[in-house]
């Protein structure tokens, strides 16, 4: 009898980490897998059968990791992705969680594009000529570049780095929950380090100057502060439909006017 009883224990005690564990991982590495990959083949100039295995390994290994921690931890201190977890599972009232979000994030995602798009039409006489001009991937191209940009970097930089610094910030400076100084401190770290993911792409352009390098840190580390502050507040759904916002209008709107 009392093995049957802890075999129904582990049981029930199992399902709830499939629940708010498994399945959203699955959930979010399906999701990441595909709009990446989706956007490498429409973007890669060569051979894309040549580079999909060696790409959805290293995105399997980063997304992994990342997102598993993220999970767990944020299970913890109050992050995570609860909102995705109660509409895999058709909790009741998600879906009117979702509206409240989306409609948030989105309104907010868009402000900021149009910030930052005015921000570029004024500092272009100062930016190094080498700096593609937005929109030039085509409204397609940038359409699956801001899904799969959206998806991945939201899973990657809030939910697993900013949980983990959140996570750590908690221990270091002993509190109990996340406060306005343990939240801030996680996403102003994970955003410079959203803006410092981008360098490398920069670089590639040939426009890692001063100025191109400030422009960059700047403009990204305030969007990632934006989709931070929205994953702590409202959720990670709501920082990816931000960053989406943004860049639908960074990279998708001005190709009609390219």
């Amino acid at each position: 009898m009392d093995s049957q009883n802890d075999r129904e224990a582990t049981r029930q005690h199992s399902l709830p980490s499939l629940r708010t564990t498994v399945i959203p991982l699955l959930a979010l590495l399906c999701l990441t897998l595909v709009t990446q990959l989706t956007s490498l083949a429409y973007t890669f100039e060569g051979h894309f059968l040549a580079v999909l295995g060696p790409s959805a390994l290293v995105l399997c290994a980063v997304t992994i990791p990342l997102a598993t921690l993220g999970l767990i931890l944020g299970q913890k201190i109050g992050l995570g992705a609860p909102l995705l977890t109660d509409l895999l599972n058709r909790s009741p009232g998600s879906g009117q969680r979702l509206f409240v979000d989306a409609r948030l994030a989105i309104s907010l995602g868009l402000g900021l594009g149009v910030l930052l798009l005015l921000f570029r039409f004024v500092a272009e006489p100062y930016l190094p000529p080498e700096l593609p001009a937005l929109g030039h991937r085509g409204a397609l191209g940038g359409l699956l570049v801001s899904i799969s940009a959206a998806v991945g970097e939201e899973v990657w930089l809030r939910l697993g780095v900013l949980t983990i610094l959140a996570w750590t910030f908690l221990r270091l400076y002993r509190r109990h929950a996340i406060d306005a100084v343990v939240g801030w401190s996680a996403i102003v770290v994970s955003a410079v380090a959203f803006a410092i993911m981008h360098l490398p792409q920069l670089a590639s352009y040939g426009a890692a100057t001063p100025v191109g390098i400030a422009a960059t840190i700047m403009g990204n580390t305030l969007v990632g502060m934006l989709f931070g502050w929205l994953y702590w507040r409202r959720s990670l759904i709501a920082a990816i439909l931000a960053h989406f916002a943004v860049d639908i209008v960074l990279h998708v709107l001005t190709a009609f006017g390219a």
